[in-house]
């Protein structure tokens, strides 16, 4: 095979006799030859420990369908996605002698995609605290399984979760979740099972249909998102949003996105929201309703601290990432949650701080600082966290 470089790509085609159509974007091509070149499998450049043909798959570049050059950073960045790899190059592209076939090589090596997590968050104005420690196994011996384990503990909350992944399921560009959790919280004790088939639509849109056990009745669910960042995590660019369902006795909806927007070469801005209800809007059992609190929604409150039937917020987080593997955060969010009888109407809080997120080789550390708005400045909450690849 000869390597050839995106410059002399088009030449190339031209040289060959083949048609080709470009749009304002010089990496668009659309070959409209009845001998136009087609895609081999897609590979990475130095191999890593992801079998050959999991990673074309991975990929989504279709073998033997029309070169088409807009598709191959859609594809990296879906990849970088996953959390299974790094970037160190561009992607190099290699012609089969005496064939019309293109092999996109992408410069990816392995990432450290297996970690030992251990978190704790201490809310000083109440002296409560929350402890987690998480195992998390992914893209094991390069098959694109993924496994995690994890334990959660405060005051008043303590629970166990366990998910499996198995990818291209029935041979589909999709895969089987199974996730389970035991949660025990103000005395109530739950045992939950979800199992969710989650289909690629294209290389950002997917869905998720499934079903389960929760809350001693039987519900399904459905799931519908949009990925286009750049990369997971510290991503700097992109849209993510997501739109998703619970049916049992009652339906419990949502919707959450991010978007990220660079205003310079270090920085970025990230304006997320998020919306949960349970309808028809009543009271329902405490067992049955959201559990909220912590970095995954208001992050001013102690994490699983509130019950609620519905709750919204917003954020605004001004992100600088001039040291690699890094991102400082200055972050202001704004929220609301239904209060629970006796108690009527909504919860309204308001919440700023500042946080840092720091690799170190195989390892990295998270500290936040989430402050409410009219409390003490030591009486905010703060997040410590440090996860070890291996």
């Amino acid at each position: 095979m000869k390597t050839i470089s995106n410059s002399k790509l088009l030449l190339l085609l031209l040289i060959a006799g083949i048609g080709v159509q470009t749009s304002t974007n010089a990496q668009e091509l659309e070959l409209i030859s009845e001998s136009a070149w087609v895609w081999s499998a897609a590979v990475q450049n130095k191999k890593g420990k992801t079998d050959s043909l999991v990673f074309a798959k991975l990929s989504q570049i279709e073998v033997g369908s029309p070169v088409v050059l807009s598709q191959v950073p859609r594809a990296e960045r879906s990849l970088l996605r996953m959390g299974y790899f790094s970037k160190t190059g561009e992607v190099k592209y290699y012609r089969i002698a005496n064939r019309n076939r293109l092999v996109p090589a992408f410069n990816l090596t392995d990432a450290t995609a297996n970690f030992a997590e251990a978190s704790m968050a201490f809310e000083a104005g109440s002296n409560e605290y929350n402890g987690l420690v998480r195992v998390q196994l992914m893209n094991i011996a390069g098959t694109a399984r993924d496994f995690s384990l994890a334990g959660e503990n405060s005051k008043n909350y303590r629970s166990a979760e366990i998910s499996y992944k198995e990818p291209f399921v029935f041979g589909l560009n999709g895969s089987l979740k199974l996730y389970g959790e035991f949660v025990e919280c103000d005395s109530i004790r739950q045992r939950n099972a979800d199992l969710k088939y989650i289909h690629n639509l294209s290389w950002e849109w997917k869905y998720g249909i499934g079903g389960g056990y929760k809350n001693d009745k039987l519900f399904s669910s459905l799931l519908l998102s949009y990925d286009n960042r750049d990369k997971v995590p510290l991503a700097f660019r992109g849209l993510f949003t997501e739109m998703s369902a619970e049916f049992s006795e009652f339906v419990a909806a949502g919707l959450n996105g991010a978007y990220y927007q660079p205003f310079s070469k270090n920085w970025t801005l990230l304006l997320a929201a998020k919306g949960f209800g349970m309808l028809p809007p009543k009271d329902y059992a405490r067992e049955d309703l959201f559990l909220i609190g912590g970095k995954n929604d208001f992050i001013g409150l102690t994490p699983r601290s509130i019950r609620t039937r519905a709750y919204g917020l917003n954020e605004m987080d001004f992100q600088w990432h001039g040291l690699e593997k890094s991102a400082l955060h200055i972050f202001g969010q704004n929220g609301i949650y239904r209060n629970r009888a006796p108690f009527r109407g909504w919860e309204h809080i308001l919440t700023y701080g500042l946080g840092w997120e720091q690799g170190i080789s195989n390892a990295s550390l998270a500290i936040y600082y989430a402050l409410l708005h009219g409390a003490q400045p030591m009486d905010g909450l703060l997040n410590l966290s440090l996860r070890i690849g291996f």
